[in-house]
């Protein structure tokens, strides 16, 4: 199959949107948990946090347009914190039907059946069963114009996560707690590390 721009508008609406989420393959998967002002915590499923730098680490996110209510975002302005949780295929479901549309004044984690839980040194919720706990301070966004989308920045000032999956080395172990990844809207993979391979470095053989 070959396509190009001209036919992008042809495709049946549905089609395009499983097609062009899944084309770039599986990407990471969190839950990211907020608290409102009314003290409502809220639950969301994203698929696109990205690694911006570890020296002091940030994370970045991108959300979508505002053009309906979106809570994450509002509660995360109001109190400047929020948390990233990872997936793994016993909170799957939960994790999946976080994304519904649920009323402000209804918390997802009791509609999801998912438990929050705080440390003393951050202000919004965590997931308790999520394996790898990352708490941020929200430190700027970036209106995007090409599709009317933010792309949200946040310091991490907070890590909770098993001593068993981080190596000597630092890299921390995905593929020994199953951390799921994602592709699209709806398809769940399972992590599964293939090699580890030296830093690259001119006319040295991989």
């Amino acid at each position: 199959m070959h396509l190009t721009a001209k036919d992008f508008p042809e495709m049946e609406r549905f089609f395009r949107r499983n097609f062009f989420n899944t084309l770039p393959g599986p990407r990471g998967l969190h839950l990211i948990g907020t608290k409102g002002h009314r003290g409502v915590e809220n639950l969301g499923l994203f698929s696109s946090v990205v690694h911006i730098g570890a020296t002091p680490p940030h994370l970045g996110f991108i959300m979508r347009p505002l053009t309906v209510p979106r809570h994450t975002y509002h509660h995360m302005k109001a109190q400047g914190h929020f948390t990233l949780n990872t997936v793994d295929e016993s909170i799957l479901a939960a994790a999946h039907q976080s994304s519904a549309n649920y009323p402000i004044e209804e918390s997802e984690f009791a509609a999801v059946g998912l438990t929050p839980y705080y440390s003393e040194g951050h202000k919004a919720p965590y997931v308790a069963e999520s394996q790898i706990k990352i708490g941020l301070e929200y430190v700027e966004d970036h209106y995007l114009k090409s599709n009317d989308t933010l792309f949200v920045v946040g310091k991490i000032i907070e890590v909770i996560v098993p001593d068993a999956v981080i190596a000597e080395s630092g890299h921390v172990e995905h593929d020994q707690i199953d951390t799921l990844t994602v592709a699209g809207l709806d398809t769940y993979f399972k992590t599964n590390q293939v090699a580890r391979l030296a830093y690259p470095r001119p006319g040295q053989k991989v």
